[in-house]
């Protein structure tokens, strides 16, 4: 057991299951390729359940669909309808007993229900009141006993398959959230009214479970005590009584969730600090007697450990921490917390699976996803003979590439052009602190890792890979900074996004005027050596240089939002521009919109989409907007379009030797996790 975890390490009792330790994952499906489209579990999905159970997890939770879904919805689902089903989910349980693990089953009762009878799947709720969406469709008495038939039926079927357990989803905006929740149940039946009305169909749920599966059966119930929602729940207090009406109802355990999917205020973001929600958790602790689970933004062992501590909960329930690493339970009882590969709230992994119906196949630490998972789990993945490879930059692309190659058996030469390891990373943890750890987790790695060698400030040319006697090279050299051709362009009041990584890489950038040329050369002298995204992020708000008081950002993707999201907190007057429908075209599902209304809310942001820059002047920046020339003052200019493909090297090397590879934004550039994903399948592939 790991000393410094010994509560987060310790059993627990919970229902009739006795807990190895106090970390579970929360349900998820995580979709095509890991479930066929007719609802079964592919070998993937089988691989996903048992690397997490081998990881150490203490339960994980899994989403199962009560009816048979239509094969064209986009986000397939396991099904457990009826005793064809049985197979399928005993082969679920048997991948994570093995382990020594439990399994749950949550019948899923979210967004949409099938009645069975020939309508369609659609949303259903006690009446049409909804909240952001387009009317419900009224369940009547007959549907509700159909729904809790249905419940019913999935927890028993996954009884006899060999779950251990079931958990009742009343939370997130669901079916049964909506029959709670006054921002969506304006009933006036025995469903609608007072609490113990709207609570009835949960109640019901949770009884009915037990009269199924017997009263030792282990129920979780999976709600929201904080809504979040306009007419919702905004006052953990107002919960109270009904958490203690889940207790007298059989709920074995609490397992708390805030807001639901649609809530306008951010929730599980990496701008929300580890452990930020569980005073909702502690508050709910003081009101019952059976166990309760934290969740949303923990990430952090030692965060966990004082929640349990200071008895904020006894129970610590996540997702993304063990999608991020598997093994994430197993190293922090074994006293290595320092090898976890932590979840830095990218949050690219649900984005695309339930923002975008994608499956989960990317995150910004874990390339082992979607078809990485495949093969077997534990067999080879040694090369047939040891090859000597070099990786050209030291990004993330050409990290993972290295690590991954090393660990095929090969040794490995990794070289960057700067004088430090992180490519473009350096620069994104001004702006997301998180990140930093993404950078101390490669220098650990690399430091431990005695087939691969550094060399730092080293280019690598063609006439360099001649000299070396190597037999495959991948090129990780990151992509181009976008130029902006209009006149002005060059001016001494504009900054390209990159400068500030080309200070840290020793590099005084090209630009007019005697001061910008003289702090850029010190900058550049004295940065490889002192830099941190700490320092500049310092800097950034508190010098005023290079950016001043007025800044107008060149391009609204990421990287512009991100630095006019920082400066805007420095209290600088921001105009962010774009020729792109929307400002943040590329920011995450679950960023953009508290990102946008961030800026929409503020007071010394301006947003201009849809626009086109004709000119940059010394006083600002002149743009079409609406069909009509405008000038936008500004003392600063930052260009920050992003990136555009590298392949100089590449193209060099493609007769000088003969297993070549380009990875990450040098190939194409994208989000952190698809240059990690690309680095990795290189090094796998040598």
């Amino acid at each position: 057991m790991g000393d410094s975890f010994k509560l987060l390490c310790s059993p627990i009792q919970v229902g009739s299951l006795t807990l190895r330790n106090r970390m579970i994952s929360t349900s998820m499906g995580p979709g095509h390729g890991y479930i066929t489209p007719d609802g079964k579990p592919t070998q993937r999905l089988l691989n996903f359940l048992e690397e997490r159970a081998a990881g150490g997890l203490a339960v994980i939770c899994q989403t199962i669909a009560p009816w048979r879904r239509s094969t064209e919805v986009r986000h397939p689902l396991v099904t457990g309808a009826d005793e064809s089903d049985l197979p399928e989910l005993r082969r679920m349980a048997e991948a994570v007993h093995k382990h020594g693990g439990f399994i749950v089953a949550q019948p899923w009762a979210v967004h949409l229900w099938d009645p069975g009878d020939g309508r369609p799947e659609t949303t259903y709720g006690p009446g049409p009141k909804a909240w952001r969406e387009p009317p419900y469709t009224t369940m009547s008495i007959q549907d509700i006993q159909t729904l809790r038939a249905q419940l019913r039926n999935c927890a028993k079927l996954c009884q006899q398959a060999g779950f251990d357990g079931v958990e009742v989803m009343a939370g997130v905006g669901g079916i049964l959230n909506r029959f709670l929740s006054l921002a969506t149940n304006d009933r006036t039946d025995e469903y609608g009214g007072s609490l113990e009305n709207r609570a009835r169909l949960t109640l019901e749920c949770i009884r009915d479970v037990k009269e199924a599966c017997g009263e030792d059966y282990t129920v979780f119930v999976r709600w929201s005590p904080v809504e979040y929602v306009e007419g919702g729940v905004w006052d953990v207090e107002e919960s109270f009584a009904f958490a203690k009406m889940l207790d007298e109802a059989g709920c074995d355990l609490h397992n708390l969730m805030i807001g639901w999917h649609e809530t306008s205020i951010p929730l599980t973001t990496k701008d929300i600090p580890d452990g930020h929600w569980s005073f909702v958790s502690e508050k709910i602790k003081q009101q019952v007697s059976k166990p309760v689970a934290t969740a949303y933004r923990e990430t952090d062992p030692v965060v966990m450990e004082r929640i349990l501590e200071e008895g904020k909960a006894d129970v610590i329930a996540g997702l993304r921490y063990v999608i991020a690493d598997p093994a994430f339970p197993r190293k922090v009882c074994e006293g290595r917390a320092h090898e976890i590969d932590r979840c830095v709230g990218c949050c690219r992994c649900l984005d695309d699976v339930l923002g975008k119906g994608r499956p989960l196949n990317y995150c910004s630490v874990n390339p082992h996803l979607g078809e990485e998972l495949d093969a077997p789990l534990y067999g080879g993945g040694k090369a047939a003979g040891s090859k000597t490879v070099l990786v050209a930059g030291a990004g993330m692309a050409g990290i993972q590439a290295a690590l991954a190659a090393s660990a095929r058996g090969h040794k490995v030469k990794l070289v960057e052009k700067g004088p430090r390891i992180g490519g473009a990373l350096v620069l994104s943890a001004v702006f997301s602190p998180t990140y930093e750890r993404i950078l101390g987790r490669y220098a650990d790695q690399l430091a431990a890792d005695p087939n691969i060698s550094i060399r730092l400030n080293t280019e690598v040319t063609a006439d360099y890979v001649r000299q070396k006697n190597l037999d495959a090279v991948i090129v990780a050299t990151g992509g181009d900074a976008m130029e902006l051709d209009v006149p002005g362009a060059d001016g001494k009041n504009v900054l390209q996004s990159h400068y500030i990584l080309e200070m840290v890489n020793g590099h005084a950038p090209k630009s007019k005027g005697a001061l910008n040329k003289l702090m850029y050369k010190g900058a550049a002298l004295t940065l490889p050596r002192l830099y941190s995204p700490a320092l500049a992020r310092w800097a950034l708000g508190n010098f005023p240089w290079p950016l001043k008081k007025r800044i107008a950002i060149i391009g609204g993707g990421l990287p512009g939002c991100e630095l006019g999201r920082e400066m805007m907190r420095h209290g600088r007057q921001i105009d962010i521009i774009d020729d792109h429908k929307k400002i943040g075209f590329d920011v995450g599902s679950s960023d953009r919109f508290h990102v946008l209304s961030e800026f929409k809310e503020a007071d010394n942001v301006r947003l201009h989409p849809l626009s086109t820059v004709k000119s940059i002047e010394d006083d600002g920046v002149t743009i079409v907007e609406d069909g009509a020339e405008c000038k936008i003052a500004a003392d600063s200019v930052v260009i920050a379009l992003g990136f555009a493909p590298n392949t100089k090297l590449a193209d060099e090397l493609g007769e000088v030797v003969e297993e070549l590879y380009a990875v990450g934004d040098c190939a194409e550039p994208a989000r952190m996790a698809d240059a990690v994903k690309q680095g990795y399948r290189a090094g796998c592939r040598v």
